[in-house]
């Protein structure tokens, strides 16, 4: 049990007991106002600052001083606890603090000049004449202004500005190191589709604090919007004279609207063909390894070597990582 009185960021808080009273300076995430069956008000909010999320309860006996908006800065005093085997702090005193949210805000493990070069680098890598004309149509100056700093998912893995950047690239390396081990993979197609698999969420997301969907994006989703914006740019390379070939267009599309693997999980399709099946594999496996690393980094739990339950992903996690240790000589 730690000693410190606060202010507690929300990784510190996952390593308390339930039962501590804590405080701490949070931006608000979400903010759901309900009614219990008695007529009691009640307002849920999802939290966070650069280290993590957590949820809290606000009961309308619990002073607030100022107006709760979402992407606002608070201070918070309240009780850590557990209900639905969820931690959660039930708010005890709340109020809004004049703070530049920013600060409070996850990020890239890596800063984004290190993202932006990296891009810069892997466009100019691809050599295939189309797919390097598509390129360039689609990531104009000001496509990349929104690309940088998009989020990848408004929950669940790099739900952050420049979160769709530096999940891009993982899967980017990730599909160069598999082309080594399967050299019959076209790279240039394996590359240009991880570049533009997720292209949709630039129109999916805005920022505004926080990742919020916009009205075309929860109407349309990012992988058919993603499908649109390579129809348009194809139409602009066939409308410039120059040739674009209707079977790269196919597969190209194919990749974006199969990536996310079943029907079950949003794809119309379902991947047909090597490279398209690599990219839904390493879409999933970058997705999945960032949930891993954060709950193991983030959530200590009450018991030694797993997390709490969590509802989502309706599983524990194991947190033990083996290292060696040091043999003596």
């Amino acid at each position: 049990m730690s000693n410190k009185k606060g202010p507690y960021t929300v990784k510190e808080l996952k390593r308390l007991s339930p039962g501590t009273q804590v405080w701490g300076k949070y931006i608000i995430l979400e903010k759901v106002h309900r009614k219990t069956r008695d007529g009691k008000e009640i307002i849920d909010l999802k939290i966070g600052d650069s280290s993590g999320e957590i949820y809290s309860i606000v009961w309308d006996n619990c002073p607030i001083k100022g107006e709760l908006e979402t992407g606002a800065v608070i201070g918070l005093l309240g009780d850590l606890g557990i209900y639905n085997n969820r931690l959660q702090i039930t708010a005890k005193r709340i109020k809004i603090l004049e703070e530049d949210a920013l600060s409070y805000l996850k990020a890239p493990s890596v800063g984004i000049d290190y993202l932006t070069e990296e891009f810069e680098r892997i466009l100019n890598s691809v050599a295939d004449p189309y797919m390097e004309e598509l390129l360039r149509r689609v990531f104009t100056p000001e496509m990349r202004g929104k690309f940088f700093q998009a989020p990848a998912a408004k929950n669940i893995h790099h739900n952050y500005r420049g979160g769709l950047l530096e999940h891009t690239l993982a899967v980017v390396n990730l599909c160069s190191r598999v082309v080594e081990v399967y050299p019959y993979l076209n790279k240039d197609l394996l590359i240009t589709g991880a570049l533009l698999h997720d292209i949709g969420k630039v129109s999916e997301y805005t920022i505004k604090g926080v990742p919020q969907y916009t009205a075309k994006g929860r109407l349309i989703g990012h992988i058919v919007l993603g499908s649109e914006i390579l129809s348009l740019k194809i139409r602009e390379i066939r409308d410039s004279g120059r040739e674009f070939p209707p079977e790269l267009e196919n597969m190209l599309k194919h990749m974006l609207l199969s990536h996310h693997g079943s029907l079950e999980f949003g794809s119309p399709v379902v991947p047909l063909f090597p490279e398209a099946f690599v990219l839904y594999m390493l879409d999933n496996l970058d997705a999945k390894m960032y949930v891993f690393a954060n709950k193991i980094e983030e959530e200590n739990g009450e018991e030694e070597l797993f997390t709490r339950y969590d509802n989502f992903f309706q599983q524990v996690f194991f947190k033990y990582r083996y290292q060696q240790d040091p043999i003596d000589t």
